[in-house]
């Protein structure tokens, strides 16, 4: 009966070790599949984006990376690149329309 209860015991602690190990995995590859897919897109669209900003978005995507273990930061560091990307997008409009405008005068 003792070895029995041990068995169970040590499944039981066998898959409660194993499910949040899993669990963590769909996360992890989930954000990995955000930072490749940001960095193709910075690539392919280098001239849309300031090289500050570019610059910030690398750097918080090498954060990402070294937190893909804890999926909750590495969320957030390619939400932070994503942000960083957006303003350099918009200021380079700004000033593409001051030049656009300079050169109308």
């Amino acid at each position: 009966m003792k070895k029995i209860f041990c068995v169970l015991l040590i499944a039981l602690l066998s898959i409660s070790f194993i499910a949040p190990a899993v669990a963590e995995v769909g996360i992890t590859d989930s954000c990995q599949k955000s930072i490749k897919e940001l960095e193709d897109k910075i690539k392919e669209n280098k001239s849309d984006y300031t090289a500050e900003s570019r610059r910030k978005a690398h750097e918080y995507l090498l954060k990402a990376k070294t937190n893909r273990l804890n999926g909750i930061k590495c969320r957030d560091n390619v939400l932070k690149a994503r942000e960083e990307l957006r303003k350099g997008k918009h200021e380079r409009k700004k000033d593409d329309r001051k030049k656009d405008k300079k050169r109308r005068d």
